[in-house]
């Protein structure tokens, strides 16, 4: 009888593990910060000083040569699951001049093109729209009050 009630205590444990662990992925949540991404115009350099005062760690996701020349790394902090961030060359991308180094958040989207054409009609100015990557459609917009945001839809095949 014990090992019965320990079975089903252990599967709701179980079960409730993989519903939290669901829930709290940002890239699952409509309007969670979901991804950030570093624009450097010296990336090495960021990622160095990102491990040596924060023990963040790169990998590279994407490789220039498959990447219209742009190698692209991922950062995880230590014990964390998965990637939060990315760093990217900025003086590679094919928007160069429009958006400056910085540090940028993207926001998770159900409908990449019902947002792309709400937040246009409400004042976003396109920096780069309608991209794809690693199973993701985003772009990149300035809003009302100058700030630069990107809005990701995830799980786009």
């Amino acid at each position: 009888m014990f090992y019965k009630i320990g079975f089903f205590v252990l599967l709701a444990i179980v079960i409730a593990g993989v519903f939290v662990f669901i829930r709290s992925n940002p890239m699952k949540n409509e309007g969670a910060a979901s991804w950030t991404e570093f624009y450097s115009n010296a990336p090495e350099e960021t990622m160095k000083f990102l491990s040596d005062n924060f023990g963040i760690k790169s990998e590279k996701f994407a490789d220039g040569a498959e990447n219209n020349g742009m190698d692209y790394f991922s950062l995880k902090a230590k014990g964390q699951f998965w990637p939060f961030a990315g760093v990217m060359d900025n003086t590679k991308l094919p928007v160069e001049g429009k958006v400056p180094p910085h540090t940028m958040v993207y926001l998770t989207v159900k409908d990449y093109d019902a947002t792309h054409a709400k937040i246009v009609a409400a004042g976003a100015k396109p920096l780069l729209e309608s991209q794809y990557a690693a199973g993701m459609k985003f772009g990149i917009y300035e809003i009302p009050g100058g700030l630069t945001i990107g809005v990701a839809q995830y799980g786009v095949k």
